[in-house]
């Protein structure tokens, strides 16, 4: 994948929320926490991550904000005429977390850079990831790891 990202137009599956991303995201990893699985309906939750900035246009009308455990850190939004999932906002709003299910181009991401609570999984994922369990590891290792992203973008300036 190039450095330079081609602004996307995110949304949830039925189109009635959407954002544009324009900037590659700062991180990407699959989540397999029991909240995640609830959220997403799936397995895992294949979700990248952004700051505040790089989203923009959001039209989040059809978009309701539910915290699913306290402390309130992630407010997951389901559309409602759908009930997929839109979009997520960490860290009071300045952490734009978005399903790579709602990008329409995939290709143009970063590839996964882990797995996350792998020790609540519905299935075994057979790849050579690095594959994290529990709270504290899993925290951990994601909050390193968009630190080397931020590290990154802001190296490159």
């Amino acid at each position: 994948m190039s450095s330079e990202f081609t602004p996307q137009e995110g949304s949830c599956s039925c189109y009635s929320n959407t954002y544009t991303i324009n900037a590659k995201p700062v991180g990407r990893f699959i989540c397999h926490c029991t909240i995640c699985q609830e959220y997403t309906g799936q397995a895992y939750n294949d979700v990248t991550v952004l700051l505040k900035s790089d989203v923009s246009q959001l039209n989040l009308i059809r978009t309701k904000f539910r915290r699913w455990k306290l402390p309130p850190n992630i407010s997951r939004g389901l559309c409602t005429r759908c009930n997929k999932p839109s979009i997520e906002m960490a860290v009071g709003g300045n952490l734009i977390l978005v399903p790579t299910s709602n990008y329409p181009d995939v290709t143009a991401l970063p590839e996964p850079s882990m797995h996350l609570f792998y020790n609540r999984r519905v299935e075994d994922i057979d790849d050579d990831l690095p594959k994290y369990n529990g709270f504290v590891q899993s925290q951990a290792m994601m909050v390193k790891a968009l630190a080397q992203g931020l590290y990154k973008r802001v190296s490159k300036r």
